[in-house]
């Protein structure tokens, strides 16, 4: 079986190497990368031995679906999954809008981590039920916003969670 996590971390450690920000603002990397069937997007700040800051990590199979009815099938077969499957973050996964008509699910991390004045969670996004984004956000009571942030996960934990969203993604 296809570790595309590996495979992933070390494309992403090459390009690390050569320098090359995709926001040098913020200086920011970012990867765009094919493996078999699946299209990788990562953006990241920093990468170690032992961990990954990770902007947002993006999926998309090359192969998509067609029908509604197998699509919105797949969703919620997608959904359950990443309930079931994806509990070695700091939380667990809630589905917080199924949007059938637009064939799109939105999960968040529940209950969110709370400190001071700020709420942090994770959110997926399925989208036709070939595609998965994850990401991050701090919700700030001050000042009433969402903002995105980096997510700091080990480089284990970055290695599995690709690997369980590309199996979720294959069905």
């Amino acid at each position: 079986m296809m570790n595309y996590g590996k495979t992933l971390l070390e494309r992403i450690r090459e390009e690390k190497s050569k320098a090359v920000y995709s926001d040098s603002k913020n200086k920011f990397f970012y990867l765009q990368h094919q493996i078999d069937d699946f299209q990788f997007q990562v953006r990241f700040k920093e990468i170690e031995k032992y961990g990954i800051l990770l902007d947002y990590l993006a999926i998309h199979c090359q192969k998509p679906l067609m029908d509604v009815s197998v699509i919105n099938r797949r969703l919620d077969e997608q959904v359950a999954a990443i309930q079931e499957r994806i509990t070695f973050l700091l939380e667990d996964f809630r589905l917080l809008e199924m949007d059938r008509q637009n064939k799109k699910a939105q999960l968040r991390s529940y209950p969110p981590y709370s400190q001071e004045n700020s709420k942090f969670y994770y959110e997926i996004v399925l989208d036709e039920g070939c595609s998965l984004h994850f990401q991050r956000y701090e919700y700030s009571r001050d000042h009433r916003r969402y903002e995105k942030i980096t997510s700091q996960l080990t480089i284990e934990i970055f290695e599995r969670l690709v690997n369980e969203f590309v199996n979720i993604l294959k069905g």
